[in-house]
């Protein structure tokens, strides 16, 4: 019998997948990427056309191993990785690894959803790895590696040592930079609003005095008191009745982008949470593959939906024809992927796996089996009111007539505001009048989900990079979370400085939103074969090399500024004041022979900084059994380590009962 080896990216598709194919098939992961350019050097061959010089990854090497030898016992191999463009980049490394008797038993498949039906008819159709993809995935990482190693270096020189510059990530901190400026600028406007309490035969209702700014604001504080004396003693009436059906249409099914700023608003998770639990999803069967920037759903799920919502809700919420949905952003879909919506429409999932893949799933069912369903019908109603005074009001009502979709996607409702009954010409009393004082808000900090919705509608990034580029700049120590604000996100003072320095002196390259979402479409034309890789990357090099050198020279390197006073440690040396990556701090001008630094008080008198007490535990430590646990503190907090670091390096937890334990080491998911 022939053995046909399938390799996939995550392991924990392979027990599934052995179930749906039988005996005939050895499923087997790559376990992700098993290759990657060095992070030592740049390692982008330049005069060679750009090639990179990858190496298998340490933790890989015994994976690419067993897939060799796996490949020679094979009569097939199948190709199985994920269908975007870094899902063929994986599989073309794989294949690159193989000797010519089994790159010729090689042949791609992909299937957007682990089903049987799906999984099947994807073995029979094979074809070849597509090196247009695999070609735009590269030009990807080349450019990534080039800005970030070439630019890197400006910032360590004028901001501070240790820095980064991404292609991406430095404009996903331009975004929370500008925003943070807009609000550190903000000046607050007051402003006034009348509210007058009507009665009517059927009953009474707040109306809302009309001017000419906006949201019927009253900004000047005279007129508004003048007004409102003058209301007091007016009489009123309904001079018109405005009265409509409103269609409200449901909500596309989920993208990349949609859930994961659904998930940040609804339920406060992070990019990276709601990423690793739908991918849990996906590689159980539940869903539809989970990177992706289309609206479109298969014919066959089209059915499949609109036979549940006929069958089981009600044939009064099924439309005559299905719902079409199209983007809007910048970004047009450039993968051949579905939404994301479930593979089995009917199940509701109570069997999968924990809570909060449960909470996730049943999320993208509801959004899905909506998106197919009738429209929420809503009567609207207003009232234009006249006074005696001159002045004008306005009343708006609205009722849901139908809940249509909404029956199911409980996440999204029509607030109702129900009005008595009244007729044109109709007498109102006074009842009640208010005249309130407002101020005007600074606009909100973007939350990761509200983030990569900019970042879609800008054409910036890609369902693949958002959740990565979110705890990019967080782990940079570029934003932070602010703590009480459920999520929302501030420049910390060294993200700042980083964009002070990036923007003014590439605003025509990186940091310009046009250029970067430009660049995204480029890579879309090398993966549609309308553009070849070299000749991407030579105009986006010759780019940056005129920018750099632009930069240089209007960049001063930061120089030390000394201060006059005598190092107190050593002989020779002056206190200077330096800069780093954290902010400005005064040292020995001596450095590396002497390393004081020293802390300046109000007197403008200098001063030995003392180190951080470490407070003994008496515990031992666990790795070395040498040393001591000590309690330390960092920028993130205290925690607790072994006292001969860096000897060891060992970290640990401090349980409930007082004893120390090492932490668990996490797997990767893929």
């Amino acid at each position: 019998m022939s053995k046909t080896l399938l390799i996939v990216e995550s392991p924990s598709k392979c027990s599934t997948l052995k179930k749906i194919l039988g005996a005939g098939y050895d499923v087997k992961a790559s376990v992700g990427h098993i290759r990657s350019i060095p992070k030592k050097g740049m390692n982008i061959d330049i005069k060679n056309g750009f090639e990179p010089k990858y190496e298998i990854t340490h933790d890989k090497k015994q994976v690419v191993k067993d897939l060799k030898a796996a490949a020679v016992k094979a009569d097939n191999i199948i190709l199985a990785s994920d269908s975007d463009r870094e899902g063929e980049a994986i599989g073309f490394s794989v294949f690159e690894q193989f000797n010519a008797a089994c790159k010729k038993k090689c042949v791609r498949a992909t299937f957007d959803e682990i089903t049987p039906k799906v999984v099947l008819a994807a073995v029979k159709d094979t074809r070849e790895i597509d090196m247009d993809l695999v070609n735009a995935q590269k030009a990807r990482q080349v450019l990534d590696r080039l800005i970030g190693y070439k630019i890197s270096p400006l910032l360590w020189f004028t901001v501070g040592s240790g820095l980064s510059a991404g292609r991406v990530q430095s404009i996903a901190l331009k975004i929370v930079c500008e925003r943070e400026n807009e609000i550190k600028n903000f000046k607050p406007v007051d402003y006034w609003l009348i509210d007058s309490l009507l009665q009517g035969k059927n009953g009474d209702f707040w109306a809302k005095v009309i001017t000419k700014d906006k949201d019927n604001r009253y900004m000047d504080e005279k007129i508004s008191k003048e007004d409102f004396e003058k209301l007091k003693k007016a009489t009123f009436k309904v001079s018109k009745v405005e009265k409509k059906e409103v269609k409200r249409k449901a909500q596309a099914p989920f993208d990349t982008a949609s859930l994961q700023s659904t998930c940040s608003s609804l339920f406060g998770w992070s990019t990276k949470k709601t990423a690793m639990l739908s991918q849990k999803l996906y590689e159980q069967g539940k869903v539809t593959y989970i990177r992706t920037d289309s609206y479109s759903i298969s014919k066959e799920a089209i059915g499949e939906v609109r036979k549940f919502i006929g069958d089981s809700i009600n044939s009064d919420y099924l439309p005559s024809k299905p719902n079409a949905y199209s983007k809007k952003s910048k970004a047009a879909a450039q993968e051949a992927h579905e939404c994301i919506r479930p593979t089995n429409v009917v199940s509701v999932g109570d069997d999968v796996g924990d809570l909060d893949q449960q909470k996730l799933y049943k999320l993208i069912r509801s959004r899905f089996v909506a998106c197919q369903m009738s429209d929420m019908k809503v009567n609207t109603v207003v009232y234009h009111i006249d006074a005696s005074t001159k002045h004008k009001l306005i009343a708006k009502g609205q009722a849901v007539k139908f809940d249509g979709w909404s029956k199911v996607y409980k996440y999204s409702s029509t607030k109702e505001e129900l009005l008595p009954e009244c007729v044109e010409g109709e007498k109102l009393d006074l009842m009640d009048i208010k005249c309130t004082k407002h101020a005007t808000n600074p606009p909100p900090r973007y939350k990761e989900g509200s983030l990569v919705t900019k970042m879609e509608k800008d054409g910036v990034g890609r369902p693949s990079t958002y959740a990565s580029i979110m705890e990019a700049i967080q782990k940079r120590g570029y934003v932070d979370k602010v703590k009480g604000k459920k999520g929302s996100l501030e420049a910390t003072e060294l993200g700042l400085n980083v964009f002070n320095y990036l923007q003014p002196n590439f605003k025509d390259f990186f940091m310009d939103l046009k250029f970067t979402a430009e660049m995204e479409d480029d890579l879309d034309k090398i993966a549609h074969g309308d553009k070849t890789f070299l000749e991407v990357v030579q105009t986006v090099y010759d780019f940056m090399q005129a920018a750099i050198k632009k930069a240089e020279a209007a960049s001063p390197k930061n120089k030390d500024v000394s201060t006059g006073e005598k190092c107190l440690t050593c002989d020779g040396g002056y206190v200077v004041q330096k800069h780093g990556k954290f902010g400005d701090f005064f040292s020995c001008d001596q450095y590396p022979t002497c390393k004081t630094i020293f802390v300046k008080d109000e007197e403008g008198k200098f001063s030995i900084k003392k180190k951080a007490v470490q407070k003994d535990t008496g515990s031992k430590c666990p790795e070395c059994k040498q040393g001591n646990i000590v309690e330390r503190k960092s920028k993130h907090g205290v925690f607790f380590a072994c006292n001969r670091f860096p000897a060891c390096k060992t970290i640990v937890n401090k349980e409930e009962d007082g004893t120390f334990t090492k932490p668990e080491r996490k797997k990767k998911s893929y």
